[in-house]
């Protein structure tokens, strides 16, 4: 029987520097493990994983990968803590490793078997202790091993006979690229991609945050304005709205959009974005100004119905004396090409027949487009009533 070995649980924390966004959240191990305990929107991609671990593969070896931000890392501490009465589990940083020797040597050190300095002896001491005990190792920025030892690295597939092998990257096609560089041929494995979270995941997961640390002044708008931005520059990195929000608060316990706005730069971005708006045609600009009505009346609201946008434009288009025979579905889809908004169709329930309903998710707030569209005169005098 395969003998089991606890590693303390400061391991982790010892062997990975945090990013500098979550120093306040992490003042405390409860905070840390009360974050980890309420991890929201990843139950599908933890379910997978405790199967892939309850499988009965001969190699076991699995790619965490997404983009940064996305709770990769935080979703394997939660798993580690769970594994640690039934495995011997590994954390490594690959940042840490100048090459692959030196990823054996932390190994070694880990397991508390015997030194050497011969990689070859090395490497069998930990072969064989890995055939003795249920281990989990666990490689965080996994690409990196690959940048140090390039084509050595691929000696992991071997250790995955002996031991679950769990690497995790930012980078999805990351194994693939390499092993066609080098020639190597993969054996089976399991690339678990999480997706990013969305505009709804990532407002929830703020105002989370911000009960966590007990801030209970907060402007809804605030918050609608960090995380659209935050998911339209680098598509919703929880690590980079956490600092926001740490910035935000250093000076007063709340959050306003005026401070927000502050922090992110928004006319920065925004004034890029002016350039775009006055070049669009009259129609499509009445469609962002429609827009910005809807998202002012219920700061609240992400999505749109078409057929209100349609109303709405319409009543701008009559205040404005503007003849009304455009399709604006037609104008909405040329918006896309720009990046502005999204659209898709949902199912509804109306007066007992399911009905598809088109929506419209603009990729900016409110205020955001009222600043794009400030430049246009025709609009002036309704963008003051907004």
């Amino acid at each position: 029987m395969k003998k089991k070995r606890q590693i303390p649980q400061d391991d982790l924390q010892n062997n990975k520097k945090q990013p500098n966004a979550y120093e306040d959240l992490e003042n405390t191990q409860s905070n840390v493990t009360e974050l980890i305990k309420r991890m929201k929107f990843r139950e599908i991609e933890e379910f997978e994983i405790q199967q892939f671990i309850a499988s009965q593969n001969e190699q076991k070896f699995l790619m965490i990968t997404g983009q940064p931000g996305c709770g990769k890392t935080m979703l394997l501490t939660k798993c580690l803590k769970q594994w640690q009465n039934n495995y011997t589990t590994i954390y490594i940083n690959a940042m840490q490793c100048k090459n692959y020797t030196e990823f054996l040597n932390i190994c070694k050190k880990q397991l508390n078997v015997k030194s050497t300095s011969n990689k070859q002896q090395a490497r069998k001491i930990i072969m064989d202790t890995l055939k003795e005990s249920n281990t989990i190792i666990t490689i965080d920025e996994f690409d990196n091993l690959f940048k140090v030892s390039e084509k050595e690295a691929f000696d992991l597939f071997s250790l995955s006979k002996y031991a679950i092998i769990i690497g995790i990257s930012n980078d999805i096609e990351f194994l693939q690229t390499q092993s066609v560089r080098y020639k190597f041929q993969l054996p089976q494995f399991k690339n678990l991609i999480l997706k990013p979270y969305t505009i709804q995941q990532l407002q929830e997961l703020v105002l989370d945050i911000l009960k966590q640390i007990e801030i209970q002044k907060y402007d809804e708008n605030a918050i609608k304005i960090l995380t659209t931005r935050a998911y339209n520059d680098k598509g919703g990195d929880m690590r980079n709205i956490i600092d926001i929000v740490k910035r935000t608060l250093r000076d007063k316990d709340e959050i306003t959009t005026d401070a927000v706005n502050k922090e992110i730069g928004m006319t920065v971005f925004d004034n890029k974005m002016k350039s775009v708006v006055t070049t669009l045609s009259l129609h499509q600009q009445l469609i962002l100004l429609g827009i910005t009505a809807l998202l002012k009346k219920d700061t609240s609201q992400i999505e749109i119905d078409l057929s209100d946008l349609i109303r709405k434009v319409n009543e701008i288009k009559y205040k404005l004396c503007l003849p009304l025979s455009v399709d604006v579905e037609e104008e909405i889809n040329l918006l896309k090409d720009y990046n502005l908004l999204t659209t898709k169709e949902v199912k509804q329930q109306k007066m007992g027949f399911k009905i598809t309903v088109k929506k419209i998710q603009c990729k900016f707030t409110a205020e955001e487009l009222k600043y794009q569209l400030s430049d246009l005169d025709a609009f002036k005098n309704i963008l003051q009533q907004l």
